[in-house]
């Protein structure tokens, strides 16, 4: 029986008939929480597809089929053995890449279809219901823009990301969710920054294939510099003199697996600017606790922050408490996860 090796990437699977294949999934998680959502979503897909087989390690044969995003962790197990199929909008891009966002964009959005034809349903029923709720029970597209911002509960911002970075959720049909509600409901700025948010994880996508190795360099874009980086237990953080915001957000981090936006922006403005801490220590941090970890948006985003990246602003800076002042006037961020 031919086997199909897979990492992180499940809804690839669907192009073959999984009753007649083995196909082992062997996904890269480094802490708890994260091994726990990906066994959430082994389970939900084992149920129709019973010859798949969770394994710790995978071991390669001549006759296997070796299925990945092209990502960083797919290369080092799969080598150049790979059938790489993305879970981006665009599988090729249509223009010469732009090496900042706006032009990206500008360019992207020509090119994006009214409809994907080729979009892949989920199969998993807690995405289904999550989809349900967000755009029909909720309607949630419609105040994205005053919400998205919002650090705690689950209706300020999409909540999608983990099912989009584990492969559950095909992005085209996310896109295609949106541009249905629009038809029914008219495209606001709300709704079209919920495109623009997707463009952004295409942008860092395409730019990570042309600096595949600047991404993870001290001087990001830059130049090349793999000094070594010098990690930090959790219990070295926390014992760190700082705002209590990063406390909280560390809280929830290493709890939850899970950081809003706007709460990963302020931590790492603590980490660059104020304990100036190396960049490379805080994306690595992201990468061990994120269950929506991604390599490409994970490490762009840190540079771009650290000032080493596609932001001609240089490094950003964040004011905590005005941060604070306008995205958690009442406290309840810091009582919640102090």
């Amino acid at each position: 029986m031919r086997r199909i090796l897979v990492q992180n990437n499940f809804f690839l699977l669907t192009p073959f008939d999984l009753n007649q294949t083995e196909v082992l999934f062997a996904p890269k998680y480094k802490s708890t929480i994260q091994k726990d959502f990906f066994k959430r979503r082994f389970n939900a897909l084992s149920l129709i597809a019973p010859h798949l087989k969770w394994v710790e390690s995978i071991s390669e044969n001549e006759f296997d089929v070796a299925l990945a995003w092209d990502a960083f962790y797919e290369k080092k197990t799969f080598g150049n053995k790979l059938d790489p199929i993305q879970n981006r909008l665009f599988s090729s891009l249509p223009f010469k890449l732009q090496e900042s966002f706006t032009p990206f964009r500008q360019l992207a959005e020509v090119h994006l279809p009214l409809l994907f034809n080729s979009a892949t349903p989920p199969w998993d029923e807690e995405i289904k219901k999550e989809l349900h709720y967000y755009f029909v029970d909720k309607k949630l597209p419609l105040t994205y823009l005053n919400t998205r911002n919002e650090m705690l509960g689950r209706d300020g911002s999409t909540k999608f990301s983990s099912f989009l970075s584990s492969g559950f959720l095909d992005v085209r049909y996310l896109y295609n969710e949106v541009k249905q509600f629009e038809s029914i409901h008219g495209a606001t700025k709300s709704t079209g920054w919920i495109i623009f948010e997707l463009l952004w994880r295409e942008f860092f996508y395409w730019h990570y294939q042309k600096y595949p190795r600047h991404y993870f360099s001290k001087n990001g874009l830059k130049s090349l510099d793999f000094s070594v980086v010098q990690t930090h237990t959790p219990q070295e953080l926390q014992n760190m003199n700082v705002y209590p915001f990063f406390h909280a957000a560390l809280n929830e981090l290493l709890s939850t697996g899970f950081l809003s936006n706007r709460a990963r922006q302020i931590f790492a403005s603590i980490w660059i600017n104020d304990l100036q801490l190396d960049w490379r220590s805080g994306a690595k941090l992201f990468e061990e606790n994120l269950i929506d970890y991604d390599v490409y948006s994970n490490y762009g985003n840190w540079m771009y922050l650290a000032g080493v990246g596609v932001d001609p602003r240089g490094k950003r800076y964040f004011n905590v408490d005005k941060q604070l002042e306008n995205y958690d006037p009442s406290g309840a961020y810091l009582k919640t996860w102090k």
